[in-house]
């Protein structure tokens, strides 16, 4: 039994109203054909129809998959900066800091 997916039943299944309408001269049957639903034409024919979750997702490349990883890495790196100057706002200072610049200060006096 064929696994097909539903996009590819269906373009079969206009390809076969197309042939048994012009080649085989048969408009009924063609109609017939075409009145069929999906999964009606695909259990006629032996077709097993794939659920979408069914289908194996397309392989990134090698290339592809740098790329994105030196995508994630500026974003990072972008973020982290962000972080640093949240931080040097909201932080309160050290003590210790406080009392160097206030040394500082007095020792320019």
């Amino acid at each position: 039994m064929k696994r097909l997916s539903p996009e590819q039943v269906q373009s079969r299944k206009d390809k076969a109203v197309r042939f048994v309408r012009d080649v085989l001269d048969d408009p009924e049957r063609a109609a017939e054909i075409e009145d069929e639903s999906v999964e009606d034409y695909a259990e006629r024919r032996k077709f097993q129809i794939l659920n979408p979750t069914e289908r194996k997702k397309e392989m990134a490349t090698k290339r592809e998959l740098e790329e994105r990883i030196q995508e994630l890495e500026e974003e990072n790196e972008e973020l982290q900066g962000r972080i640093d100057e949240i931080l040097e706002i909201v932080s309160p200072m050290d003590e210790g800091d406080e009392e160097s610049e206030d040394q500082a200060d007095l020792g320019e006096d």
